[in-house]
């Protein structure tokens, strides 16, 4: 039998942290709770189960990917699961993970996003596919927020179908979007600046307004209801959020790219672009453009 490790890196109380446990208890032979400050009732209750390790981290943790590739030196397994603490396996992509493991270097999982009470079937956030099952040494992760892992070797990309999908509890709330998007706006930005590359506004539009044309009406995100409309405004807000962040950062410098009509030039561009069918007239359009 294939030893396996679950690993999630845990901050405060999340609210599915127990479901997630209990989805791989009885898949994997060790579970490993990186600590990034747990809450201590919370603490208490885990170390009841005899599976469970908790490594404690000191330093402030933004966002995950910072030790994602650290935390596989805290497990004894040669294969790992990654889970966050909000995410669950379900029963049948459970069967698939065992009876496929060891067969493959990794495995790739669709990912069903409930995000403001609703599973977001479109918006580009279905089959959402993650790398997480994987042997320790095939896998590497990068410390890019949002980036996904190298991988090598031989991989399985799991059907996307809803009983094989990870579950995940993502976004229930406005407020929550909001605080996450805040902090990875600010370290996004930050990003910009010491790797000494310049944030324009142009790249910024270019950016912002992909994201909704690409979400809402190529990827049919209308047919996500009201909660798809509002996701693919706030995916388009991000990018002006990073830009804000970038300017507070170096002092508010004056960006002489900054000019109004930009937005909506590049607004029709974009819709140009992800326009199934063309005409002469929009390919005329787009080059003019």
């Amino acid at each position: 039998m294939t030893k396996l490790t679950a690993v999630t890196v845990v901050k405060d109380n999340p609210p599915f942290l127990s479901k997630t446990i209990a989805s791989v208890d009885d898949l994997v032979q060790e579970i490993v709770i990186v600590d990034i400050g747990i809450d201590a009732n919370l603490k208490t209750t885990l170390l009841k189960n005899k599976k469970i390790k908790i490594v404690e981290i000191k330093e402030t943790i933004p966002y995950v990917e910072l030790i994602r590739e650290k935390t596989k030196s805290f497990t004894t397994s040669d294969y790992l699961i990654f889970l966050d603490p909000d995410e669950i396996i379900p029963p049948a992509l459970k069967q698939t993970i065992e009876k496929k493991i060891e067969f493959y270097d990794y495995i790739s999982i669709p990912r069903k996003n409930i995000i403001f009470g609703r599973w977001i079937k479109h918006c580009r956030w279905w089959p959402d596919y993650q790398t997480r099952v994987f042997k320790k040494d095939k896998v590497i992760w990068p410390k890019i927020i949002h980036r996904q892992p190298k991988v090598i070797g031989n991989g399985l990309k799991v059907e996307p179908k809803e009983e094989l999908a990870l579950i995940h509890h993502n976004y229930r709330d406005l407020d929550e979007y909001l605080d996450k998007a805040k902090r990875y706006a600010k370290y996004e930005a930050k990003e910009y600046v010491l790797e000494n590359k310049i944030l324009t506004f142009p790249e910024t539009v270019r950016r912002a307004v992909n994201e909704f044309v690409s979400r809402y009406f190529a990827a049919e995100g209308y047919k996500d209801g009201v909660q798809g409309f509002v996701l693919s405004c706030f995916q388009m807000i991000y990018y002006f959020l990073v830009y804000f962040y970038y300017l507070e950062i170096v002092k508010f410098k004056d960006d002489k790219t900054i000019r109004e009509d930009l937005f909506f030039k590049q607004g029709l561009k974009e819709v140009l672009h992800w326009k199934k069918k063309k005409t002469l007239k929009d390919r005329l359009i787009k080059k003019i453009l």
